[in-house]
């Protein structure tokens, strides 16, 4: 009852390519770090879109904000994040984290937008 959650996807991102676990990594630390220890909890919002040609998809919470939470992580999960799209992409997409209005951290990954291939499609 602390927690209120919304997820803003248009149907026709559904289908859209994303690094696997990635979103998992961020509504984790939102939970744990930003909204967890604060005593009336809040509110998470997972959104994607098309931005200029890429798919961005954003992780907002209206917890404590980024690093000001007594369960402050390590920074292990978001720094393998950053590597994995390096590793995955170059310099094609990245990572931002910054603070949400009026509390909390927004992070948004952006990647190349690619569709799926649908099963029995050529890709």
């Amino acid at each position: 009852e602390r927690l209120t959650t919304e997820i803003l996807v248009p149907d026709g991102l559904l289908s859209a390519e994303f690094p696997p676990m990635m979103i998992q990594t961020l509504v984790e630390n939102a939970i744990k770090h930003g909204l967890e220890p604060k005593a009336e909890g809040g509110h998470l919002r997972l959104s994607a879109e098309i931005v200029h040609g890429k798919l961005q998809v954003t992780v907002a919470d209206t917890g404590l904000g980024f690093g000001k939470a007594a369960t402050a992580g390590t920074g292990v999960g978001l720094n393998n994040i950053r590597e994995r799209l390096q590793l995955l992409y170059g310099n094609k997409a990245s990572m931002t984290v910054a603070e949400n209005t009026p509390s909390g951290t927004l992070v948004t990954l952006t990647v190349p937008y690619q569709a799926q291939a649908r099963e029995g499609e050529a890709s």
